[in-house]
C-alpha cells in the first residue's frame, strides 16, 4: 500500500515537472528578441477591438469613412515629393511594406498588376516603407530593393514610423485603399484578398471625380467653349490623314485619338526650366512655366493657361465619370483634363500630356 502511494506521488511530481519545463520552453520561444534577417516573416497583428475588426476586408460606405491622415515626411523614390492632398481626384492605394518582409514581397506581383491597369484610370499606389529593423532604414538599401523588384508607383519612407502611427497600423503588410476625396474606405492586412481589393479599386474608380459626403459631382467652374469660339479664323483645321503624316504615331494617337500617356514617363512631368509650352500639333502658345506646379500625380500640370481664348472645354465620359477635357483652341488637339484640386489662385489644375506640348526656353 505504502509502495503504491509512493509511486503515484512520483507520477504526479514528474506530470508536473515536465508541465512546467513545457511551459517555461513555450515562454522562451514566444519572448525571445527577434533576429534580424534579410527575409523577415511578416509580423502577426495584435487583437484589436470589435469596431476595428469590423471595419477591415469591407468597403466603407462615404458616411462610415474617415479622412486619411497626412503621409508624413520622408525621402520619395520614384517620384517627386508629393501628399494626399495633390493626389484628390485619384483612388490612392496605400501599401504598409518593408523589403525585408516576405509577406510583402508576396503582395508585390498584384500591387505591380494593380499599377499596370488601372494607374491610367486614376489609381496611383503610394508604397510607405516603414522598416523592420534598422538596417533596412538605410535609403541606399531601400532604392535598390525598389529597383530590383521591379516597382514602377512612388515610395516614401517611413524610417520613424510615423505615418504607421497615424494609420493604426498593426503588421507587414497592410493595404489601406483611399477613395478620390481621400477618405479610407477599405483596409486589409497581410496577403491575399486581392479579388477584393480589386472590386474596390474599380468601384472607387467609377465613382464621380470630386464628390462631396451626399455623392454630389463637383466639376471645375470651366466654361465650355461656344460654337463662335470653335470657329476662329486662326484655326488650323486639317483631315485626320493630314495630321497623321506630321505627328509621330504617338503625338497622334494622345493628341488626334485622345489618349493618355502613362503617368511619371512624359518629358515635361519634371520638367522646371523656364519657358512656354506650346502644342505640339499647330504651334499654338498655351501654357508657361510659371503656373506649372509640382501634382504629384506623374503628368505635367498647370494652374492655369496663358490666356482662357487658347484652350477649349468639353464634357467629356468616356470612363463613365463626368470629366472635364481640355483641347487646343486652334487646331482641337486633346490636351489632357482639368480638376479642381490645383492650387490658389484658381484651385484649378490642368493636368496635361506631355506628348501634347513642346516647350521654348525663355
Amino acid at each position: 500500500m505504502k509502495f503504491k502511494m509512493v509511486l503515484v506521488i512520483l507520477l504526479v511530481h514528474a506530470v508536473a515537472t515536465l508541465v512546467i519545463v513545457a511551459g517555461k520552453r513555450t515562454l522562451a520561444v514566444t519572448s525571445a528578441a527577434p533576429v534580424e534577417s534579410e527575409e523577415s516573416v511578416g509580423a502577426v497583428p495584435s487583437e484589436g477591438g470589435d469596431e476595428a475588426e469590423n471595419r477591415r476586408d469591407v468597403l466603407l460606405d462615404v458616411k462610415e469613412a474617415r479622412p486619411a491622415p497626412a503621409i508624413a515626411e520622408g525621402i520619395w523614390i520614384n517620384s517627386e515629393t508629393t501628399s494626399l492632398k495633390n493626389l484628390r481626384g485619384r483612388v490612392v492605394l496605400v501599401d504598409f511594406w518593408t523589403y525585408g518582409c516576405y509577406n510583402c514581397r508576396n503582395t508585390l506581383p498584384t500591387l505591380k498588376r494593380f499599377d499596370e491597369n488601372y494607374r491610367e484610370q486614376g489609381l496611383t499606389i503610394v508604397g510607405v516603407h516603414s522598416p523592420e529593423f534598422d538596417g533596412e532604414k538605410k535609403i541606399d538599401k531601400v532604392r535598390e530593393q525598389v529597383r530590383a523588384l521591379g516597382i514602377r508607383y512612388p515610395v516614401v519612407t517611413d524610417n520613424d514610423h510615423e505615418t504607421w502611427r497615424a494609420y493604426d497600423v498593426e503588421a507587414w503588410p497592410t493595404v489601406v485603399i483611399l477613395d478620390k476625396q481621400g477618405r479610407i474606405r477599405y483596409t486589409h492586412i497581410g496577403e491575399g484578398r486581392y479579388d477584393m481589393q480589386e472590386k474596390v479599386i474599380r468601384q472607387l474608380l467609377a465613382e464621380p471625380n470630386g464628390t462631396d459626403a451626399s455623392g454630389v459631382l463637383k466639376t471645375p467652374d470651366v466654361k465650355e467653349s461656344t460654337t463662335d469660339e470653335k470657329s476662329s479664323p486662326d484655326r488650323v483645321v486639317k483631315s485626320e490623314d493630314e495630321w497623321r503624316r506630321l505627328l509621330t504615331p504617338e503625338q497622334f494617337y494622345i493628341a488626334r485619338e485622345k489618349g493618355t500617356e502613362r503617368a511619371f514617363t512624359g518629358q515635361y512631368h519634371d520638367h522646371k526650366e523656364k519657358g512656354v509650352y506650346y502644342c505640339v500639333a499647330c504651334g499654338n502658345e498655351l501654357f508657361s512655366s510659371a503656373t506649372k506646379f509640382d501634382s504629384g500625380t506623374g503628368w505635367p500640370s498647370f494652374w492655369n493657361p496663358v490666356a482662357a481664348s487658347k484652350i477649349r472645354t468639353e464634357t467629356d465620359t468616356s470612363f463613365g465619370v463626368e470629366r472635364v477635357e481640355v483641347l487646343c483652341a486652334r487646331c482641337d488637339s486633346h490636351l489632357g483634363h482639368i480638376f479642381d484640386d490645383g492650387p490658389p489662385p484658381t484651385g484649378l489644375r490642368y493636368c496635361i500630356n506631355s506628348i501634347s506640348l513642346k516647350f521654348a526656353r525663355k
